[in-house]
């Protein structure tokens, strides 16, 4: 192979290389496809701290509930919306929501409430929480279902009540910090969101944890 051939090489390569980092650093969520991993949309993130996930399960009893605390730590990024989607244990989307919270601000609330109004289908009783860290997008709102700026951080935390050898316990745990969605996954929650939502039935949008904060649902 010559000199000329490999130069040319050389140039393509980079050239694709710079193409993949434009992607990833576009910053902005875009809706492309229903099935997971399909997407080669960008990432939605400006940073990392941006991806949270857990997980919840009532068990057997009629009574149990999960908790969910979701807080906005700090003032430097401003008020901050808390994309969340939830997911049964089959890994299908039943609910979303965009859930404002102001600095300092942390809301709190039972899961069964969080998801319990308006699922799509039958009521899991385990499955799946994500939550994306992002800027207000639909004017000082936050709508799941359209493009946003992912933007750190908000923290979470998740109270499991278990009963295991007839030893009953509450545990908390924080939300799995996953840095931000990947080009995949970051539309896909945007697409589902919008799929289940946008037929109009009402259904399918989720309750957002309350706050003590006065005129704040």
């Amino acid at each position: 192979m010559s000199i000329t051939t490999n130069r040319v090489s050389l140039v393509a390569w980079a050239g694709a290389l710079a193409l993949a980092w434009m992607i990833i650093a576009a910053g902005t969520v875009n809706a492309a496809t229903l099935r997971r991993g399909a997407s080669l949309g960008a990432d939605g993130s400006n940073g990392q701290d941006t991806f949270f996930s857990g997980y919840f399960d009532f068990g057997t009893g009629s009574t149990l509930d999960n908790m969910i605390k979701l807080e906005n730590p700090t003032a430097v990024n401003g008020n901050l919306c808390a994309m969340i989607y939830v997911f049964d244990s089959r890994e299908e989307m039943g609910e979303c929501c965009g859930c404002l919270l102001t600095p300092n601000q942390v809301r709190y609330g039972s899961v069964k409430t969080l998801i319990g109004g308006k699922w799509i289908g039958q009521l899991p009783t385990r499955g799946v929480i994500q939550v994306v860290s992002a800027l207000p997008n639909n004017g000082a709102s936050c709508a799941p279902t359209t493009n946003y700026l992912a933007t750190p951080t908000l923290d979470g935390w998740v109270t499991h009540a278990q009963t295991i050898s007839s030893i009953s316990s509450l545990t908390e745990v924080p939300l799995t910090d996953n840095g931000n969605t990947d080009a995949a996954e970051g539309s896909n929650l945007v697409f589902l969101c919008g799929a289940i939502v946008g037929n109009g039935s009402g259904f399918g949008v989720c309750t957002c944890p309350t706050s003590d904060e006065s005129g704040v649902p």
